[in-house]
């Protein structure tokens, strides 16, 4: 019984590991499109950096992704258009606020994934998750006008991310705990790839060009800050909560900050420094009490 209780915490600790590893990434990708978002039209980024990510989950183990079947298909695309809202809203903001002030709102997600939780399973949040919660959303909005700008349009795109990501989580708990990650992975790939396709065609005027000067930043983004993140989210959430996967996603804004300060040169005033302790400290509390 020790050894089972040892092992399960192990579990949940690669789990919390990897989920820190996919704020990471997404923060690095959030400054990354940054830097490009003028230049690329916001679908063809999509479609590019999820093909890429779709034929890298293919490659890691391709045995496997042949034996598609229907059952997890049901999963899968559902998931996947799920993060194709989230991410088109996400990707948008970024062309009307900044890389720091969208990655913190986008990770309202701290927030309405307990609320969502308590309306549709009904269930009571703890005395530290209310905790960390309560003070991730005073961080939140410490920070919401760190940039020195106002409200915005983009911010309400990032909002509606945070919102529609929150649902894909919940989903994922739900829906992706019996299938392999692998599998499961590939398919929402793909299905966001197509979805950013039809897009593309349908808001945009196709430029393969565009997507070509700036290959590089496609790759990376496609294979680490997609494929990769990707993939450690839908295995530890095998094993980690909906409020800890929220909470511990609260990292990308800490790590997209601190790249946007050195690389993009992006002011963070002090109420977006003391926001941000308090975001690391509601951190620390859901890694110590084990949310």
């Amino acid at each position: 019984m020790e050894l089972e209780k040892n092992a399960l915490e192990l579990k949940k600790a690669k789990a919390y590991l990897e989920i820190l590893g996919t704020a990471f990434a997404w923060g690095l990708s959030a400054v990354l499109l940054k830097m490009n978002i003028e230049n690329v039209a916001p679908y063809h980024l999509l479609m590019g950096r999820f093909s890429v990510a779709a034929i890298f989950i293919f490659a890691m183990r391709p045995k496997s992704v042949k034996q598609i079947n229907k059952e997890v298909l049901k999963a899968g695309v559902p998931l996947g258009v799920m993060v194709f809202i989230a991410y088109s809203f996400g990707v948008v903001c970024l062309k009307y606020t900044s890389a720091s002030k969208s990655s913190f709102l986008v990770s309202l997600s701290v927030l309405f994934v307990p609320l969502l939780e308590i309306i549709i399973k009904r269930k009571i949040i703890s005395k530290w998750t209310f905790v960390s919660i309560f003070l991730s959303v005073i961080g939140l909005r410490l920070i919401s006008g760190m940039d020195g700008a106002g409200f915005n349009i983009g911010d309400t795109f990032a909002i509606l991310s945070a919102l529609f990501y929150s649902i894909y989580i919940i989903m994922m708990d739900r829906m992706g705990k019996d299938f392999d990650e692998i599998v499961l992975t590939f398919i929402q790939l793909f299905v966001v790839s197509v979805c950013s396709t039809i897009a593309l065609f349908i808001f945009e005027d196709f430029n393969f060009e565009s997507l070509m000067n700036i290959w590089p930043t496609i790759f990376l983004i496609g294979i680490l800050c997609t494929g990769m993140s990707t993939l450690f989210q839908t295995r530890a959430q095998k094993v980690a909560s909906t409020e800890s996967v929220g909470i511990l996603l609260l990292g990308e804004p800490l790590f997209t900050s601190i790249l946007a300060f050195f690389i993009l040169k992006e002011t963070i005033l002090a109420s977006g420094l003391l926001g941000g302790a308090l975001i690391i400290f509601s951190l620390v509390i859901a890694i110590i009490k084990k949310i």
